[in-house]
């Protein structure tokens, strides 16, 4: 007999859930460098908990392409190379047009105003100079493409690179202001020609702020590199 309306009882977090939700959230805020090694044993120190949900969580982790596992050397953060950002952010552009129009067409007035309540978040918190804080908001605004696109499908495609792209953006808008506001002035031009149904303005300053990331993201790594 199914259960009434309001009566299901919510399941309680796993061991393994809760430490995939805590690690994830700490490699997105760069509390991670690109390529460092993860050790079971001070992750398991640090949460409290058995190597078991550890190895369990980074298992996950790497399904979505935050961690990479290699035999008999362990676990490290991902350390994407320029070919792989630049197919990151081609996919990440065709994913978010798609979504951005059927979002528009499905759900039109609360998603303009979701829009709106996180360009207002994301400039208090630039003004407040909380770089990660902003970040997060700016990674909320992108998500909000896909929370009312209404299309399972495009959600599911979208979630495969979801946590990818945020610690790429992490790695470049927290550490830089200038970058932080010009990604503020894309993200209000975004939503201004949104709003008046301004296609050739979205889709231009989508993909300069893409394009933008693209770009960055990969002389940051070549910089990095050639540092190390």
């Amino acid at each position: 007999m199914p259960a009434k309306p309001g009566m299901q009882i919510e399941q309680p977090k796993t061991l393994t859930k809760i430490v995939v939700e805590r690690l994830r959230e700490a490699i997105i805020d760069g509390q991670f460098a690109f390529g460092e090694n993860i050790s079971e044993d001070k992750l398991a120190t640090a949460f409290g908990v058995s190597r078991s949900p550890v190895r369990d969580a980074l298992n996950a982790l790497q399904f979505i392409g935050l961690v990479t596992i290699k035999p008999k050397r362990g676990s490290f953060v991902f350390n994407p190379t320029a070919e792989e950002v630049a197919e990151i952010c081609d996919y990440r552009l065709m994913l978010e047009r798609e979504a951005l129009r059927l979002a528009m067409e499905s759900d039109r007035d609360d998603f303009l105003a979701a829009l709106d309540d996180t360009v207002h978040r994301m400039r208090d918190r630039m003004l407040a100079g909380d770089e990660i804080g902003y970040v997060r908001i700016d990674t909320e605004f992108h998500n909000l493409f896909f929370d009312h696109c209404g299309n399972g499908l495009v959600q599911n495609a979208f979630h495969l690179v979801e946590a990818r792209i945020a610690t790429i953006r992490t790695a470049l808008n927290a550490r830089f202001k200038q970058r932080r506001e010009d990604s503020f002035d894309q993200h209000v031009a975004i939503v201004e020609g949104l709003k008046r149904g301004d296609w050739a303005q979205v889709h231009d300053v989508l993909d300069k702020h893409i394009t933008s990331i693209r770009t960055d993201a990969i002389d940051e790594l070549s910089r990095t590199t050639a540092d190390g």
